[in-house]
């Protein structure tokens, strides 16, 4: 089989609920490229990032209906290929403290590493390869973009590169595209111990269960205040 189509321990895409999913998600897309984007949509907006263990398989991905930028996009080329499309996966290396930009609490910052690696797919459509990111999901960009450039919703049209809004200063290098990073999956991750991973998504957890913020530093400090509240009055 071709290497962009190939099934592997991590893109599991021959998995029942997978090839289920395809078939209802792209029933009537009539192209390739409309049924790539009906697939990066159902993956952006029905899978809910949040943190946590990098080495899962697409299709549990699918089941828990959330994961990383790993998880995410991981099954979106595990889709990709269950509909018959060369689809494979783009490595960046970037600042990962940065990565959320302006939303991030600065004693967060530390948990994270500064030379992290994000993962994007990338999608072989009409003989050229076109780039697409369904890290962040619909609920997030709704509830930060008006004050966060990073998690803004990207829309992607099939025909242009559509990635996160990181800033440049921010991406260390482009490590092009691959069609494993089974290899990468099974190395293990740095900063995602147990305990950084529940501190990190409790965080993601408060920005869905609130309303919109006015700003990054509304978020920030109410975030702040609710949890020290918390802590007292557990004490």
């Amino acid at each position: 089989m071709n290497e962009w189509r190939a099934h592997s321990p991590y893109c599991d895409w021959n998995d029942p609920a997978i090839q289920g999913v395809v078939a209802h998600t792209v029933n009537g897309a009539g192209s390739e490229r409309a049924t790539a984007i009906r697939l990066f949509r159902f993956v952006r907006d029905h899978v809910l990032y949040t943190f946590g263990a990098w080495a899962v398989p697409a299709s549990r991905t699918l089941v828990l209906r959330q994961g990383t930028c790993t998880n995410k996009n991981n099954l979106l080329v595990a889709l990709l290929r269950a509909a018959g499309i060369h689809a494979g996966y783009g490595v960046l290396r970037v600042n990962g403290r940065e990565y959320f930009g302006n939303i991030t609490p600065s004693s967060f910052k530390e948990l994270a590493s500064r030379d992290s690696t994000h993962i994007y797919a990338a999608v072989l459509l009409e003989g050229r390869w076109v780039k697409c990111d369904a890290s962040t999901d619909r609920e997030i960009a709704e509830k930060t973009a008006h004050f966060c450039p990073q998690t803004h919703l990207v829309e992607w049209d099939g025909v242009h590169d559509a990635l996160d809004f990181l800033d440049p200063a921010h991406i260390h290098a482009d490590l092009g595209i691959r069609s494993t990073i089974d290899d990468l999956l099974e190395k293990p991750p740095r900063n995602a111990d147990a305990t950084t991973v529940a501190i990190l998504n409790h965080y993601v957890r408060f920005i869905r269960g609130n309303p919109p913020f006015g700003s990054a530093e509304e978020l920030i400090a109410s975030y702040v205040s609710r949890t020290m509240n918390a802590g007292t009055s557990e004490r």
